[in-house]
């Protein structure tokens, strides 16, 4: 009410002041003021506007007679604390926080989280144990029990090395992508799936089903991932059997058969066999021959319940009681690459030891016994045959055999003092009959068996190989059986040869020389030098020809030909780098130099190239070639219509 009264009151001077029969100089009559001083609060009292008086020295009665103003006595209580409106908002906004994530929490710890994971079930239905390469039929599930739909779902499976899709085309198949888009809130979808699983008897494959999904109002990525499923291959289409010796003389040549049987209902198609060879062993041929280097054979179809045989030759070398072992692995290529095995149907592996030999064979040609001769072109190669008794017992009627085998090796170049060459078969025998001390050979005795073979220089990578069989018995009686005591091999190849020519010219070549024929001296005189190399019978690599000129004939640095040039102006040295080059082919090189004769050389014909020297490797045998030609001087050909002694330095006139 006191708000009301004040109104009143301020009303009341208003009219006072603003009234029109106002007449100035009117006395009015005032009350009288005091001089007592006021304490003036800080603050409204919240009742009603008031002024604090001080209680010693005033009365309300005094105040309110100053101004027509209501006074109200303070009181000596402190007024209450009053809360400002936005803390209320901070407190009620903190509560309401705290109270969502609790029920939120709740929402979650019980399960009822509309996006949860767990509410996608996934299973997949698969056979315990199947066929290698027989049709995988799986059946995957996927239900979402969430109380919003999936969207962009995809089914992703992964798939076991060596899978290979059901459908004709037969691809590799590391991993499937199958979109499955919207599953509806309690939908459940099944899908079928199909591949072909490859591996060996017994194996165990492992399969990964997962599936990728969003829900509806998010941009996130959810995942749900099954435990992976293992299915057994209870048998494999193809089965592998080998047939070869189990003990073998050390350079006996062995024969090992594989066998490749199909068990499948259907063709197999593109096999691929492969061999992984121990060190001892060499590979000589095959028949089918490989498909690919000398250890892979790829096999276009086995009909059903059908085999295929591969006839491999080879050749054993190693120490006396070496163990070794050769494995053979069968199974389909890769699409990308069908000289790599993409999955393995099957393995299987033969073991041979190396015996001491009977007999001890060496092979000597021209000197060399470490059975990989190297003989210079053009030379005669002396072949020996030493077989030495190493048993402890005498042995009977000893038979050799000598197979040389190559491009090298023809009637007409083979001569053989001792023993028969077989010209049907191509065996040198050495036996009883012709050579009588084969009849008994005691334990340390040796025997020498000779003959050798005639070089041929235009045979490309000449070359042969030497295999010999020796066959005694160890009794002496004549109905006892023979059998193979001893056999080593060797091989000889023909490295090639080059050859180095060069020739001075004037104006003849691809330069236009100038100066005076004969040279004069104190002028110059210019020369064109044709440099040319030639290879032999082999290819060569590598090749360098080099050479150094006189100090008083200059380098122009001009040339022309294959190859590059480089030249020290120091040692004045050529550097011709020739590189490679095929059998009998040859390359040029045309350089032109300067002569300044000096008067002190007048009468004489001064050389202008010292000698030449080409170096080059023969790729066949791997073996340094090296050939010169003679220095050249100012001397030019007659053939190219020049005088005699035309090279001769004349005195100037």
């Amino acid at each position: 009410m006191s708000g009301i009264k004040d109104q009143q009151n301020i009303e009341e001077m208003r009219k006072r002041l603003y009234q029109r029969d106002f007449v100035a100089g009117e006395q009015t009559t005032r009350s009288k003021l005091s001089e007592t001083n006021f304490d003036v609060s800080r603050g409204w009292n919240t009742n009603r506007p008031s002024l604090v008086t001080n209680p010693a020295t005033t009365t309300p009665t005094n105040l309110a007679s100053a101004g027509n103003i209501d006074i109200v006595p303070t009181s000596e209580e402190t007024p209450k604390k009053k809360y400002s409106y936005r803390m209320i908002i901070v407190l009620a906004s903190i509560f309401v926080f705290v109270l969502t994530v609790a029920v939120s929490s709740v929402y979650l710890f019980f399960g009822a989280n509309q996006i949860s994971a767990k509410n996608i079930n996934l299973s997949i239905d698969v056979p315990f144990a199947i066929a290698a390469g027989e049709k995988l039929t799986m059946q995957v599930n996927v239900a979402n029990q969430n109380s919003v739909a999936v969207e962009a779902a995809t089914l992703i499976i992964n798939y076991p090395t060596g899978t290979k899709t059901a459908d004709a085309e037969t691809r590799e198949l590391y991993e499937s992508r199958i979109p499955i888009d919207t599953i509806d809130p309690g939908e459940a979808i099944n899908i079928p799936v199909m591949a072909v699983l490859f591996g060996e008897e017994n194996d165990e494959k492992e399969i990964k089903v997962s599936v990728e999904y969003r829900v509806v109002g998010s941009n996130g990525t959810f995942f749900k991932e099954l435990d992976p499923v293992k299915i057994k291959i209870n048998s494999s289409p193809l089965v592998i059997r080998v047939n070869s010796v189990e003990k073998v003389s050390s350079g006996q040549e062995i024969e090992v058969k594989i066998t490749v049987q199909s068990n499948a209902q259907t063709v197999q198609k593109n096999v691929l066999i492969a061999a992984s060879y121990p060190t001892s062993f060499s590979f000589l041929k095959s028949d089918p021959e490989p498909f690919y280097g000398q250890n892979e054979w790829l096999l276009a179809e086995i009909p059903p319940e059908s085999s295929q045989v591969i006839t491999l030759r080879g050749r054993v070398n190693g120490f006396a009681n070496e163990q070794a072992e050769i494995q053979f692995s069968a199974g389909t290529p890769r699409t990308d690459n069908q000289f790599i095995m993409g999955s393995v149907l099957t393995k299987t592996k033969t073991n041979y030891v190396i015996e001491h030999p009977f007999i001890d064979v060496r092979v000597v040609i021209n000197q060399d016994t470490d059975g990989e001769a190297v003989i210079n072109s053009g030379t005669e190669a002396a072949v020996t045959v030493l077989v030495t008794n190493t048993l402890e017992e005498t042995i009977y009627d000893m038979r050799v055999e000598v197979l040389p085998k190559g491009n090298l090796i023809r009637d007409s170049l083979l001569n053989v003092p001792s023993g028969f060459y077989d010209t049907n078969s191509k065996t040198i025998r050495y036996e009883v009959s012709g050579m009588r001390n084969l009849a008994e050979v005691r334990p340390g005795e040796t025997r020498e068996f000779l003959f050798s073979v005639k070089p041929d220089t235009n045979q490309v990578t000449a070359s042969f190989d030497i295999s010999t069989n020796v066959f005694a018995r160890r009794v002496s009686e004549a109905s006892a059986a023979e059998e193979m005591v001893g056999t080593t091999v060797a091989s000889a190849k023909y490295s090639s040869e080059v050859t180095a020519r060069s020739q001075a010219g004037y104006g003849s070549g691809a330069f236009t020389d100038e100066g005076p024929v004969p040279p004069v001296a104190d002028k110059v005189t210019t020369y064109t030098l044709t440099f040319e190399v030639e290879a032999g019978a082999n290819d060569v690599t590598n090749g360098v020809f080099t050479t150094t000129f006189p100090q008083y004939v200059t380098w122009l640095n001009l040339y022309k030909g294959d190859g590059t040039v480089e030249f020290n102006p120091v040692a004045k040295q050529m550097r011709w780098n020739v590189g490679s080059m095929t059998a009998k082919t040859s390359k040029q090189l045309e350089v032109q130099v300067s002569l300044l004769p000096s008067v002190t050389q007048v009468g004489t014909t001064p050389g202008i190239v010292g000698i030449q020297e080409f170096r080059a490797t023969d790729r066949f045998t791997n073996s340094s070639l090296n050939t010169t030609a003679d220095a050249l001087t100012t001397e030019l050909s007659g053939e190219a219509g020049f005088d005699k002694d035309n090279g001769e330095i004349q005195k100037q006139e």
